[in-house]
Protein backbone atom coordinates (compact mmCIF):
# COMPACT_ATOMS: atom_id res chain seq x y z
CA UNK A 1 0.00 0.00 0.00
CA UNK A 2 1.39 3.42 -0.94
CA UNK A 3 1.96 6.23 1.55
CA UNK A 4 -0.78 8.33 -0.08
CA UNK A 5 -3.29 5.49 0.15
CA UNK A 6 -2.36 4.86 3.80
CA UNK A 7 -2.84 8.53 4.62
CA UNK A 8 -6.17 8.54 2.75
CA UNK A 9 -7.49 5.57 4.72
CA UNK A 10 -6.29 7.02 8.02
CA UNK A 11 -7.87 10.41 7.38
CA UNK A 12 -11.10 8.79 6.16
CA UNK A 13 -11.34 6.84 9.41
CA UNK A 14 -10.29 9.77 11.59
CA UNK A 15 -13.12 12.09 10.59
CA UNK A 16 -15.61 9.55 11.92
CA UNK A 17 -14.61 10.69 15.42
CA UNK A 18 -16.72 13.80 14.77
CA UNK A 19 -20.04 12.01 14.90
CA UNK A 20 -20.43 11.78 18.69
CA UNK A 21 -23.23 14.35 19.09
CA UNK A 22 -24.74 15.31 22.42
CA UNK A 23 -28.15 13.99 23.55
CA UNK A 24 -29.41 17.40 24.69
CA UNK A 25 -32.73 18.64 23.40
CA UNK A 26 -32.39 21.43 20.81
CA UNK A 27 -33.24 24.97 21.89
CA UNK A 28 -35.11 26.64 19.07
CA UNK A 29 -35.91 29.76 21.10
CA UNK A 30 -32.38 31.05 21.61
CA UNK A 31 -31.16 33.54 19.03
CA UNK A 32 -28.41 35.42 20.87
CA UNK A 33 -24.89 35.04 19.57
CA UNK A 34 -22.51 33.71 22.21
CA UNK A 35 -18.77 34.17 22.31
CA UNK A 36 -16.52 32.50 24.87
CA UNK A 37 -12.91 31.59 25.32
CA UNK A 38 -11.95 28.00 24.73
CA UNK A 39 -11.13 26.01 27.85
CA UNK A 40 -7.72 24.69 28.78
CA UNK A 41 -7.35 22.32 25.87
CA UNK A 42 -4.39 20.57 27.46
CA UNK A 43 -6.59 19.42 30.36
CA UNK A 44 -8.97 16.93 28.80
CA UNK A 45 -10.73 13.76 29.87
CA UNK A 46 -10.24 12.25 26.42
CA UNK A 47 -7.89 9.29 26.54
CA UNK A 48 -5.85 10.38 23.54
CA UNK A 49 -2.90 8.25 24.61
CA UNK A 50 -4.96 5.12 23.89
CA UNK A 51 -5.19 5.92 20.17
CA UNK A 52 -2.74 4.10 17.91
CA UNK A 53 -1.47 6.47 15.21
CA UNK A 54 0.69 5.84 12.14
CA UNK A 55 4.35 6.72 12.44
CA UNK A 56 4.89 10.47 12.21
CA UNK A 57 1.37 11.38 13.38
CA UNK A 58 0.42 12.97 16.68
CA UNK A 59 -2.91 14.04 18.20
CA UNK A 60 -3.88 16.80 20.66
CA UNK A 61 -7.12 18.49 21.67
CA UNK A 62 -7.90 21.55 19.54
CA UNK A 63 -11.11 22.82 21.18
CA UNK A 64 -13.67 21.81 23.78
CA UNK A 65 -17.11 23.00 24.95
CA UNK A 66 -18.64 22.58 21.47
CA UNK A 67 -21.82 20.72 22.32
CA UNK A 68 -22.97 18.29 19.67
CA UNK A 69 -20.09 18.89 17.25
CA UNK A 70 -20.89 16.79 14.21
CA UNK A 71 -19.29 18.08 10.98
CA UNK A 72 -16.50 20.55 10.24
CA UNK A 73 -15.38 22.81 7.41
CA UNK A 74 -12.27 25.00 7.32
CA UNK A 75 -12.52 28.52 5.94
CA UNK A 76 -9.91 30.16 3.72
CA UNK A 77 -8.75 32.34 6.63
CA UNK A 78 -8.51 29.49 9.12
CA UNK A 79 -11.93 29.71 10.75
CA UNK A 80 -13.24 26.26 11.65
CA UNK A 81 -17.00 26.02 11.15
CA UNK A 82 -18.80 23.29 13.07
CA UNK A 83 -22.32 21.99 12.54
CA UNK A 84 -24.44 20.06 15.04
CA UNK A 85 -27.36 17.68 14.86
CA UNK A 86 -29.33 17.76 18.12
CA UNK A 87 -28.40 21.27 19.31
CA UNK A 88 -29.50 23.15 16.15
CA UNK A 89 -26.34 25.20 16.61
CA UNK A 90 -23.78 26.53 14.14
CA UNK A 91 -20.34 27.38 15.54
CA UNK A 92 -17.20 29.21 14.43
CA UNK A 93 -13.90 28.27 16.12
CA UNK A 94 -10.99 30.70 15.88
CA UNK A 95 -7.29 30.03 16.40
CA UNK A 96 -6.10 33.63 16.42
CA UNK A 97 -2.42 33.01 17.14
CA UNK A 98 -2.09 29.93 14.88
CA UNK A 99 -0.79 27.71 17.69
CA UNK A 100 -3.19 24.91 16.76
CA UNK A 101 -5.32 25.52 19.86
CA UNK A 102 -8.67 27.29 19.72
CA UNK A 103 -8.75 30.76 21.28
CA UNK A 104 -12.38 31.64 20.73
CA UNK A 105 -15.62 29.80 20.04
CA UNK A 106 -18.54 31.71 18.55
CA UNK A 107 -22.14 30.50 18.50
CA UNK A 108 -23.35 31.88 15.18
CA UNK A 109 -26.94 30.61 15.20
CA UNK A 110 -29.18 28.41 17.36
CA UNK A 111 -32.36 28.54 15.25
CA UNK A 112 -31.44 26.31 12.32
CA UNK A 113 -33.20 23.00 11.65
CA UNK A 114 -30.50 20.42 12.36
CA UNK A 115 -27.50 22.15 10.71
CA UNK A 116 -25.50 18.93 10.66
CA UNK A 117 -23.55 19.39 7.42
CA UNK A 118 -21.17 22.23 6.60
CA UNK A 119 -18.91 22.86 3.61
CA UNK A 120 -16.78 25.83 2.51
CA UNK A 121 -16.07 27.08 -1.02
CA UNK A 122 -14.95 30.39 -2.54
CA UNK A 123 -15.40 32.37 0.67
CA UNK A 124 -18.89 31.03 1.37
CA UNK A 125 -20.12 28.65 4.04
CA UNK A 126 -22.70 26.07 2.96
CA UNK A 127 -24.99 24.65 5.65
CA UNK A 128 -27.36 21.72 5.23
CA UNK A 129 -30.62 21.71 7.15
CA UNK A 130 -33.05 18.78 6.92
CA UNK A 131 -34.91 20.03 3.86
CA UNK A 132 -32.81 22.87 2.49
CA UNK A 133 -29.30 24.18 1.81
CA UNK A 134 -28.06 27.61 2.85
CA UNK A 135 -25.07 29.67 1.72
CA UNK A 136 -23.47 32.40 3.84
CA UNK A 137 -21.39 34.63 1.57
CA UNK A 138 -18.19 36.33 2.80
CA UNK A 139 -18.82 34.82 6.21
CA UNK A 140 -15.27 35.11 7.55
CA UNK A 141 -15.47 38.89 7.12
CA UNK A 142 -18.81 38.98 8.95
CA UNK A 143 -18.56 36.64 11.92
CA UNK A 144 -19.71 39.37 14.32
CA UNK A 145 -22.74 40.11 12.16
CA UNK A 146 -23.87 36.90 10.51
CA UNK A 147 -25.11 37.68 7.00
CA UNK A 148 -28.57 36.61 5.89
CA UNK A 149 -28.14 33.24 4.18
CA UNK A 150 -29.00 32.57 0.55
CA UNK A 151 -31.32 29.58 0.17
CA UNK A 152 -29.81 27.65 -2.73
CA UNK A 153 -32.11 24.61 -2.53
CA UNK A 154 -35.23 23.91 -0.45
CA UNK A 155 -36.89 20.86 -1.97
CA UNK A 156 -35.42 17.96 -0.01
CA UNK A 157 -37.78 15.73 2.04
CA UNK A 158 -38.53 17.17 5.47
CA UNK A 159 -38.60 13.87 7.43
CA UNK A 160 -36.27 14.18 10.41
CA UNK A 161 -35.47 10.45 10.69
CA UNK A 162 -32.10 10.21 8.90
CA UNK A 163 -32.84 13.65 7.45
CA UNK A 164 -29.73 15.30 8.84
CA UNK A 165 -27.04 15.65 6.20
CA UNK A 166 -23.28 15.50 5.78
CA UNK A 167 -22.19 17.57 2.76
CA UNK A 168 -18.93 18.09 0.86
CA UNK A 169 -17.63 19.44 -2.43
CA UNK A 170 -16.16 16.86 -4.77
CA UNK A 171 -13.23 17.13 -7.18
CA UNK A 172 -15.81 17.96 -9.88
CA UNK A 173 -16.69 21.18 -7.97
CA UNK A 174 -20.18 19.77 -7.27
CA UNK A 175 -21.84 19.84 -3.84
CA UNK A 176 -22.70 16.31 -2.69
CA UNK A 177 -25.76 15.92 -0.44
CA UNK A 178 -27.16 12.61 0.88
CA UNK A 179 -30.81 11.87 1.64
CA UNK A 180 -31.24 9.16 4.27
CA UNK A 181 -34.05 6.60 4.37
CA UNK A 182 -36.83 7.79 6.75
CA UNK A 183 -37.14 4.35 8.34
CA UNK A 184 -35.27 1.36 9.67
CA UNK A 185 -36.16 -1.39 7.18
CA UNK A 186 -38.29 -0.32 4.23
CA UNK A 187 -38.20 0.41 0.51
CA UNK A 188 -38.39 4.18 0.88
CA UNK A 189 -37.39 4.86 -2.73
CA UNK A 190 -40.85 3.64 -3.78
CA UNK A 191 -42.30 6.63 -1.90
CA UNK A 192 -39.67 9.12 -3.11
CA UNK A 193 -36.71 8.11 -5.28
CA UNK A 194 -34.55 10.66 -3.49
CA UNK A 195 -34.63 8.64 -0.26
CA UNK A 196 -31.60 6.43 0.45
CA UNK A 197 -29.44 8.23 -2.10
CA UNK A 198 -26.51 10.59 -2.58
CA UNK A 199 -27.27 13.61 -4.74
CA UNK A 200 -25.09 16.35 -6.15
CA UNK A 201 -25.66 19.83 -7.53
CA UNK A 202 -23.90 22.96 -8.75
CA UNK A 203 -22.78 25.41 -6.05
CA UNK A 204 -25.80 27.61 -6.86
CA UNK A 205 -28.23 24.72 -6.39
CA UNK A 206 -28.76 24.00 -10.07
CA UNK A 207 -28.57 20.70 -11.95
CA UNK A 208 -29.36 18.49 -8.98
CA UNK A 209 -29.10 14.78 -9.73
CA UNK A 210 -28.89 11.45 -7.94
CA UNK A 211 -25.47 9.79 -8.22
CA UNK A 212 -25.97 6.75 -5.95
CA UNK A 213 -29.03 4.74 -4.90
CA UNK A 214 -29.44 2.28 -2.05
CA UNK A 215 -27.48 4.30 0.53
CA UNK A 216 -29.59 4.04 3.67
CA UNK A 217 -27.79 6.72 5.69
CA UNK A 218 -24.31 8.01 4.93
CA UNK A 219 -22.75 10.21 7.60
CA UNK A 220 -19.49 10.87 5.80
CA UNK A 221 -17.74 10.53 2.47
CA UNK A 222 -14.54 11.55 0.74
CA UNK A 223 -12.68 11.05 -2.54
CA UNK A 224 -9.59 8.99 -3.20
CA UNK A 225 -6.73 11.43 -3.85
CA UNK A 226 -5.50 9.54 -6.91
CA UNK A 227 -8.49 7.84 -8.54
CA UNK A 228 -11.06 10.48 -7.43
CA UNK A 229 -13.34 7.58 -6.53
CA UNK A 230 -16.06 8.47 -4.02
CA UNK A 231 -16.00 6.44 -0.81
CA UNK A 232 -18.79 6.75 1.74
CA UNK A 233 -19.97 5.30 5.02
CA UNK A 234 -23.39 3.66 5.09
CA UNK A 235 -25.22 3.12 8.36
CA UNK A 236 -27.20 -0.09 7.87
CA UNK A 237 -30.36 -1.03 9.71
CA UNK A 238 -30.28 -0.38 13.45
CA UNK A 239 -27.91 -2.51 15.55
CA UNK A 240 -26.26 -3.94 12.43
CA UNK A 241 -23.22 -1.66 12.23
CA UNK A 242 -21.58 0.47 9.53
CA UNK A 243 -20.02 -0.31 6.18
CA UNK A 244 -17.59 1.51 3.89
CA UNK A 245 -18.34 1.39 0.17
CA UNK A 246 -17.18 3.07 -3.01
CA UNK A 247 -19.66 4.40 -5.53
CA UNK A 248 -19.78 1.96 -8.44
Amino acid sequence: MTAKCSCFLFCFSAFLLLFTGSCKHPNKNSTAEEVFQSGAVGDTSLKLNTLRLPEGFQITTFAERIDGARSMALGDKGTLFVGSRTENTLYAVIDGDSDHKADQIMVLDTTLNTPNGVAFKDGSLYVAEVNRLLRYDAIEENLDQLPEPVVIYDDYPDEFHHGWKYIAFGPDEKLYVPVGAPCNICDSAVVDKRFASITRMDPDGGNREIVAHGVRNTVGFTWHPQTKELWFTDNGRDMMGMTFRPVS
